[in-house]
């Protein structure tokens, strides 16, 4: 299975890095969509022209991040090569993806809210009285407590990995397939959603697309020269988009 899993992987690497237009494609859109989120936290909203324009990128965000994924499927298939025909399978797909994440985006509303009510509900964290004396100048260690782990594991288990990979299913197979087939044998594409292998390869994903990005972001480098401090800055938000976008579409086409 480990075998398989890893193979899959590869494959699935060398694919997309055959294909650079497809994968210009997709690092275009991607870039769209950072830049469309970047002016709506950006702009203000203080006058006429600003509300308008961060009504634009409020409606174009959700629309280029669903183009992407649609884009990211088609391009993930194994028979993709070229641009011309995962483009028009990307428009094809682009509104079968779209309804297909609405109840999904309800679901994660929902477990977001039920997370917030148990974690108002569990015992409040109260300060243990310190067993040792700390050593001038330094800090006491962070303490763990359960209930933040708890909570923190509800979150990657459910939001970080079952939704995710629920959702990666469901596209693939709308656009395999389409979308009324997928919604009959729906409890089929989730069964396969949580076999071993796909389980594996979304973790391994999960790692490239969603870990490796979050240690490059805060992992703390002490540099003294402000411009390079600005530098090592762009360079660590580079990386992290590169293996954010690469990472989620060769995890999707090992799936």
């Amino acid at each position: 299975m480990i075998k398989d899993s890893l193979k899959a992987i590869g494959n699935s690497a060398l694919g997309l890095f055959r294909n650079p237009l497809g994968l210009l494609l997709l690092c275009a859109l991607y870039l769209a969509l950072l830049a469309c989120l970047y002016v709506f936290f950006a702009t203000g909203v203080a006058t006429v022209w600003q509300l308008v324009l961060s009504a634009l990128t409020a409606l174009a965000a959700p629309l280029l991040f669903f183009v992407l994924q649609a884009a990211v499927v088609n391009f993930a298939q194994p028979e993709a090569a070229g641009v011309g025909a995962p483009v028009r399978h990307m428009l094809r797909d682009f509104l079968k993806i779209l309804l297909l994440s609405l109840p999904l985006i309800a679901l994660a509303v929902g477990i977001i809210y039920l997370l917030g009510v148990l974690q108002a509900h569990l015992p409040k964290i109260e300060e243990a009285p310190h067993a040792f004396v700390a050593a001038p100048h330094t800090e006491p260690p962070t303490p763990l407590h359960w209930q933040d782990a708890l909570v923190s594991s509800l979150w990657l288990l459910l939001l970080g990995i079952t939704l995710p990979l629920v959702s990666a299913h469901l596209w693939l197979s709308a656009s395999r397939l389409g979308l009324l087939p997928t919604l009959k044998r729906i409890h089929r594409v989730i069964a396969r959603a949580f076999n071993a292998q796909s389980v594996l390869i979304y973790v391994v994903g999960l790692f490239v697309f969603g870990l490796m990005p979050y240690f490059i972001l805060y992992t703390r480098t002490p540099v003294s020269n402000g411009w390079a401090e600005l530098i090592l800055f762009a360079l660590r938000l580079l990386l992290a988009f590169v293996f954010t976008l690469l990472g989620w579409t060769i995890t999707l086409g090992a799936l």
